[in-house]
């Protein structure tokens, strides 16, 4: 059900950029999701619901789970919201509106434990995002972070360099669109 939703945010994102990650990083999203099977899955940058929908038909396709995804732009949430429900996914996604990290503070419903995480929002902020989660994210759990090759230089640089200097994470970096991270948790 959800592929055509996938496949109309693509053409969208072909006539006006929404901010996806691309149909490769997508299925990279689904396949990790599948393997490890998180009970609690965390999404910092909804944007339009696209790698909203790869993760949480992952999560559906091992029939458990939940994605707590968040968006702070206004029109961008709604038509997540639209995207997700369209793809008959609201029953594994929580919505959230607001600015990371300041809604971990401000929204008690949030889980106290975080099993994978995946970040796409304002590339100079992640340091702040990465602070806010890993004390909620269990031993195991998993941390993807994208852009880490188009946005390395500059924005994003002390980040990957404290992730990859951080004794409590085994950390490697591939090449999927625009070059993914992935920490996991000691």
């Amino acid at each position: 059900m959800h592929e055509h939703v996938l496949k109309r945010i693509e053409e969208e994102n072909s006539e006006q950029d929404v901010w996806i990650v691309g149909p490769a990083t997508g299925r990279m999203l689904h396949w990790l999701v599948r393997v490890l099977a998180p009970d609690v899955a965390l999404e910092i940058g909804t944007s339009v619901g696209y790698s909203a929908v790869w993760i949480a038909s992952a999560l559906d396709k091992n029939q458990r789970g939940q994605l707590w995804t968040i968006e702070s732009h206004e029109e961008r949430y709604g038509r997540a919201q639209k995207n997700i429900e369209e793809a008959g996914l609201t029953h594994r996604i929580f919505q959230l509106k607001g600015h990371a990290p300041e809604i971990f503070t401000e929204n008690p419903a949030l889980p106290e434990q975080i099993d994978f995480a995946f970040f796409d929002a304002t590339k100079q902020e992640h340091q702040s995002y990465f602070d806010a989660i890993f004390p909620r994210m269990k031993s195991g759990g998993m941390i993807v972070v994208d852009n880490v090759l188009s946005h390395r230089f500059g924005k994003m640089q002390q980040f990957i360099d404290a992730a990859h200097a951080n004794s409590e994470l085994k950390v490697v970096e591939i090449p999927v669109g625009d070059g993914l991270l992935i920490a996991r948790v000691v």
